[in-house]
């Protein structure tokens, strides 16, 4: 275990080794008991810890949560442009489901536009189109070449 290793275990963990992961505890103990600097350094983490806790509780004053408050202002934090990688990886669904709209909209858009070059049979007052008019109708194969004709034109 290296000196940063134990360093890192009692900022995360405190200074009672019953606190730590249990293979991080067995390895601290093989580092403790060939290096006196972590040996020192774990005893005056522990002799802080028995000062701290026999001081009063303390509240912080107005003045010192307002410095605290005010630290994301002084100091923003600088945001990153996006990327094509990034955009393109994070914003996929609103991309697909974009073309998905754009295809149908598309779509809707050809069928409504192709149906008007066919006129249909159109009913006066009283009377009714008959399924059979509409079938002779698009089975009519020169009816189409000459609509077709006609709007080239």
């Amino acid at each position: 275990m290296t000196k940063r290793d134990f360093l890192d275990l009692l900022d995360q963990y405190g200074a009672d080794p019953s606190r730590w992961p249990a293979p991080s505890r067995l390895a601290a103990d093989r580092a403790l008991a060939v290096d006196a600097e972590l040996r020192a350094l774990l005893a005056t983490e522990q002799t802080l810890i028995a000062a701290l806790a026999d001081l009063p509780p303390a509240s912080a004053s107005p003045t010192l949560r307002r410095l605290v408050m005010n630290i994301p202002l002084e100091h923003p934090r600088a945001v990153a442009a996006p990327s094509l990688a990034g955009l393109l990886m994070a914003g996929w669904r609103r991309w697909t489901a974009g073309m998905a709209t754009v295809t149908a909209a598309g779509l809707i858009g050809f069928v409504l536009g192709y149906g008007q070059l066919v006129p249909l049979p159109t009913a006066s007052a009283g009377e009714q189109v008959v399924a059979e008019d509409l079938a002779s109708l698009l089975a009519d194969a020169t009816y189409f070449d000459s609509a077709d004709a006609e709007n080239a034109e």
